[in-house]
C-alpha cells in the first residue's frame, strides 16, 4: 500500500491474488484447489519478540466452483493448519473484520499460558470474486494468512524471533527442521526510558517502525519497545510542560527500549547512543534530552 511515490506503508503476498483470480475465468467445470503463496513482506508493526518488520508470509486460498463453500469448512481449514503447525493445540477462532472476507476471524493458538495469534482468514467476499468476473453463484472460497515467522517459533519452541535472522552458527545449525529448540546464550538486555512527545493516537506499531528505521542496520539490536504510560500534556503536572514545552493536542508517552544483541554485550555507550537515536526519531518537541557522551 504506497501513501505516495516514495512512501509505503506494507506490502503483502496477497497482491498476487487478483491476477491468480483472472486466470480462472475460463474454467467451467468442477475446481476445488488450494492455492498458496509465499513470499518476504514488510509492515508497519510493534517491536518486541514476537514481531518483526519484515515477515514471511504464505497466503492460503481455497477456491472453488460448482460446490459451497461454509464457515464449516472455514473450521476444517483452521483445524488443519493448527495440526499442521502445533499438534494438539488448543486454539480459538475470534471473530474479526477484513476487507476481503466475510465471517472473518484471528486464529489464536495457546501458548506458555496466553493466546496468541497464528493466522487470520474467512470466506472470500462476494465483492472480490465479482472485481474478476467471478460468478457468485458458482464460485467461493477460502482465504487464510499465516506468518510464517510465528509458526516456526511456536513450533520449536524460539522465545526471540530475531534468533531466525542469526548467522551464529549455533543457531543456524538447529534451523534446518522442525525439532524442538535448544536454547542458546543470550546477552543480558539494557534498558533505556525515553519521555517523549507524540501526536495524540501515535500507536505503538508506528512507533515500532520508526524505531527500526532510525537504527538502520543496528535494529537487530532492538529486542522490544513498550510503552507504559500514555497521557494527554493538558494532565502533565505545570513542572512537566515547563520542561517538555507540548503544543496543543501533544501527547507525553513513556517509552521502555530493550536492547540486546544476540552474541555480544553491548556498552553503556553504544545503549545510550541507541537511545538517542530512537529518541530523537520519535519525539516531537522542541526540547531534546539526549544521554550519549
Amino acid at each position: 500500500r504506497h501513501v505516495s511515490p516514495t512512501v509505503m506503508l506494507r506490502s503483502h503476498t496477497t497482491a498476487g491474488i487478483p491476477a491468480l483470480l483472472d486466470s480462472l475465468a475460463p474454467e467451467l467445470g468442477h475446481y476445488d484447489v488450494l492455492h498458496a503463496l509465499p513470499g518476504l513482506v514488510y509492515r508497519r508493526d510493534q517491536a518486541d519478540k514476537t514481531h518483526v518488520g519484515t515477515p514471511h508470509q504464505v497466503d492460503l486460498w481455497r477456491l472453488r466452483a460448482r460446490t459451497p463453500v461454509s464457515v464449516a469448512d472455514l473450521h476444517e481449514l483452521m483445524e488443519i493448519v493448527v495440526s499442521a503447525v502445533l499438534p494438539g493445540a488448543k486454539w480459538r477462532a475470534v471473530p474479526t473484520g477484513h476487507l476481503y472476507t466475510v465471517h472473518g476471524h484471528q486464529l489464536d493458538v495457546w501458548v506458555d499460558s496466553h493466546w496468541l495469534e497464528l493466522a487470520e482468514c474467512g470466506l472470500i467476499a462476494a465483492h472480490i470474486l465479482r472485481a474478476a468476473n467471478l460468478e457468485t453463484l458458482h464460485w467461493g472460497g477460502l482465504a487464510m494468512g499465516i506468518g510464517l515467522d510465528r509458526a516456526l517459533m511456536l513450533r520449536k519452541g524460539i522465545d526471540d524471533i530475531r534468533l531466525l535472522r542469526s548467522t551464529r552458527a549455533d543457531v543456524v545449525a538447529q534451523l534446518h527442521d522442525l525439532k524442538p529448540w535448544r536454547p542458546v546464550t543470550v546477552m543480558p538486555a539494557m534498558r533505556r526510558d525515553l519521555s517523549v512527545l507524540c501526536s495524540a493516537g501515535t500507536d505503538v506499531e508506528v512507533l515500532g517502525d520508526l524505531a527500526r528505521t532510525a537504527l538502520g542496520a543496528s535494529a537487530d539490536l532492538l529486542q522490544s519497545l513498550t510503552v507504559l504510560s500514555d497521557t494527554p500534556a493538558a494532565y502533565l503536572a505545570e513542572s512537566a510542560r515547563q520542561r517538555l514545552q507540548p503544543s496543543l493536542g501533544q501527547h507525553n508517552v513513556l517509552i521502555r527500549l530493550e536492547l540486546a544483541s544476540l552474541d555480544r554485550t553491548l556498552t553503556a555507550g553504544e545503549a545510550n547512543r541507541l537511545r538517542d537515536e530512537v529518541y530523537l526519531a520519535i519525539h516531537q518537541g522542541p526540547v531534546k534530552e539526549l544521554i550519549a557522551v
